[in-house]
């Protein structure tokens, strides 16, 4: 049975006496760090576990998209201020010159693409850049999904392993901050609505990342957490209080904004900061449409323009005007009208599902308001809807049933990081696969067959 969350290795997992095993961990358990017990959402008790070949198209996608994103003010734009500030700034052209300063910089970014996949392979929703990306913290749940199935030990002729999300996005940030001695030091900007004792836990928890990271480096670290307005710039570099820093981290969601003195830290090179203005406004639902507009023009390689088509969704910015669909000028607000099925219509910049309308959930009526909406707001887009491919998985009665799955997809730099999953069940889903919205989430492992693991293992020794 190959249609279920398992996939080629349903059959070594399910065993009899596992017919009875509960739908989610309960992490409140030793094996699970204490900061993780209380953990907010439901985490599936059982793994996901993924063929190689999908592991390679994630692994591509994951880390080409978003390079390929930060191209657009350039090829598209052509890096005129007024066109970038009509589109994003309410036709601020200073900001716009500063976002394209930012973007020339070529910053390599930390992202998390949204996916879901469907027949036709893996498709693009939307990419979070930047900082405060969720989902990297699966690896600490690890040790109580391996104690629940002894499989993951691989005694049947496969190797199971996941990628340890935040171990690779520590590695990223110490590659991009460089050689800078042997001090290296990183700001947290925290949320401003989190107490000082949460705060110091996460600062803790980032520590210990980098201490770990640093091992045997002959380095040390460590890490700062405070406000944004904290940092100075001084002696050509950055300060938080009488500490160089050397990178700048935002972890609250809701901030907006970059210091001067953060910003001219930006500018000289001396601190390594992925969420500076032009990374924010990258990440903009409406550039997803603009790559595929770039790629149809054949603006970069073959290569590269077959992977945006055959993986980003036809994507257009919501308005009274004619679009391209399928070969063929049409308008497009009749188009979405009469074919709520068969399109998506959600606002630019939303996080956790919200604003996020689903034709195919909607009644003829709600569709119709939700296209007016958009409209009337200017800055929604309209997406081909790409239906996520069935897999069985156990529900809340657990029983295994047809569930929705949204693939979070990690990328660094050049590095893939891994991946993690949101799922609903058929039976329950509004369309939204969030976290935020009820979904449960579950931890990725990837399959590799035993013996090309050991051949490979082999010819690492042999070198």
């Amino acid at each position: 049975m190959k249609n279920t969350i398992l996939f080629d290795s349903y059959d070594s997992f399910m065993k009899e006496e596992k017919l009875d095993l509960s739908y989610r961990l309960n992490p409140d358990n030793e094996l699970v760090p204490e900061f993780f017990r209380d953990f907010k959402y439901p985490i599936s008790s059982w793994p996901i576990i993924l063929p190689e070949r999908l592991t390679d198209e994630l692994e591509r996608v994951s880390i080409r998209i978003p390079q390929l994103l930060n191209k657009v003010p350039e090829l598209y734009f052509k890096n005129d201020a007024k066109r970038i500030a009509d589109f994003f700034f309410q036709g601020d052209e200073q900001i716009a010159e500063f976002f394209i300063m930012c973007v020339q910089k070529e910053t390599p970014v930390s992202c998390r693409l949204d996916l879901t996949y469907t027949t036709d392979g893996f498709k693009v929703l939307e990419a979070n850049i930047g900082s405060a990306i969720g989902g990297l913290e699966f690896q600490h749940f690890e040790p109580l999904m391996e104690h629940t199935h002894n499989e993951l030990n691989g005694t049947k002729g496969f190797e199971y392993k996941t990628r340890q999300t935040q171990n690779y996005y520590m590695k990223f940030i110490v590659d991009e901050i460089g050689e800078v001695g042997d001090q290296v030091n990183v700001f947290l900007v925290g949320k401003e609505d989190a107490d000082e004792t949460w705060k110091e836990i996460e600062r803790k928890f980032y520590n210990n990342l980098l201490t770990d990271e640093l091992a045997g480096s002959n380095k040390k670290g460590d890490v700062f957490i405070d406000t944004i307005e904290s940092l100075k710039f001084k002696n050509n570099a950055l300060y938080y209080n009488d500490t160089v820093i050397h990178s700048v981290l935002i972890l609250d969601t809701g901030l907006k904004k970059m210091t001067p003195d953060l910003f001219r830290a930006l500018l000289m090179d001396t601190v390594y900061f992925p969420d500076h203005l032009g990374n924010m406004f990258i990440g903009d639902k409406r550039c997803l449409g603009l790559l595929r507009h770039l790629a149809e023009d054949k603006a970069f390689s073959q290569e590269d323009n077959e992977l945006i088509l055959r993986n980003v969704p036809w994507t257009e910015i919501v308005e009274d005007a004619a679009v391209v669909y399928k070969g063929k000028s049409q308008a497009l607000l009749p188009m979405l009208q009469q074919d709520k099925d068969g399109f998506v219509v959600k606002v630019a910049d939303g996080m956790q599902g919200n604003d996020v309308y689903i034709g195919k959930y909607l009644t003829q009526e709600e569709w119709e308001e939700a296209i007016a909406k958009a409209v009337a707001h200017g800055k929604y887009i309209a997406q081909e809807f790409s239906d996520s491919m069935d897999l069985l998985a156990p529900d809340d009665t657990n029983q295994w049933s047809p569930h929705k799955l949204i693939w979070g997809s990690f990328g660094f730099g050049n590095s893939y990081g891994g991946v993690w999953v949101r799922m609903s069940a058929l039976k329950n889903t509004s369309g939204v696969i969030n976290s935020a919205k009820g979904a449960v989430e579950a931890i990725v492992y990837e399959s590799h067959p035993k013996a090309i693991v050991q051949q490979a293992k082999a010819q690492v020794l042999t070198i």
